[in-house]
């Protein structure tokens, strides 16, 4: 059904000014954002395929321009739409936690499952922070496999020293989408927290990031 036959207080555009965009569906919010239609598809009809296209928005934050010009309709302006308005959450959130002091992990999970929750490689960031717990800087020091990550300690020390950080926080992701700890990274951050003791800097968590979860290592007391 094309915009212009619904009754007006139905079409998106209308509904949203009048009772706010939370009450909008998701299909509703793609079809505002997109606008319009193409010649022989309406707007509703594009915003069912990208929904498609991204498991009902579960996959939204890993679509590319070529992903969503295989829509029939879709060309490189509409798709330049979506991709926009992802980007902005992505540096919105960013800033957010940039001015923000971290104090739970949950205050990171958010940002870095859209981040590289759904990449099909396996990403270590390290984030520093200073001593009120405000990020000074994030790195992605490594981006591996599907299995396999190799991040050396010195790596994650060595620009800790150079900020000057007064703690850092570990975060990974697992391409599986299971965020179950391997034996492999419980020794990895058992070896980091001993480091970390050594060098006078705080490994405040260790956090595993998936499609849907997150593991706080602190949070199951590993860093007790």
């Amino acid at each position: 059904m094309k915009i212009k036959e619904l009754e007006t207080n139905l079409r998106p555009r209308e509904k949203a000014l009048s009772y706010g965009l939370e009450s909008l569906s998701d299909l509703e919010i793609l079809a505002l954002l997109l606008q319009s239609g193409s010649k022989n598809r309406s707007v509703f009809d594009l915003a069912k395929d990208v929904m498609c296209k991204c498991d009902n928005l579960e996959k939204l934050f890993d679509l590319r321009v070529e992903d969503l010009m295989e829509i029939k309709g879709i060309k490189h302006v509409k798709a330049l739409q979506i991709l926009t308005g992802i980007e902005l959450c992505k540096r919105a959130l960013k800033k957010k936690n940039y001015g923000a002091s971290i104090l739970e992990p949950t205050d990171l999970a958010a940002w870095f499952q859209m981040e590289i929750g759904l990449k099909d490689q396996e990403h270590f960031v390290a984030v520093y922070l200073n001593a009120k717990g405000k990020i000074i800087t994030h790195k992605i020091l490594y981006v591996g496999t599907l299995t396999e990550s190799c991040v050396h300690p010195r790596d994650i020390f060595h620009d800790a020293f150079i900020y000057k950080a007064h703690s850092l926080i570990m975060v990974h992701n697992h391409p599986s989408g299971d965020i179950t700890p391997s034996p492999q990274d419980i020794e990895f951050t058992k070896r980091i927290y001993e480091l970390a003791l050594l060098s006078g800097i705080q490994l405040l968590d260790h956090v595993i990031v998936g499609n849907k979860d997150w593991f706080s290592f602190k949070q199951h007391q590993y860093l007790d």
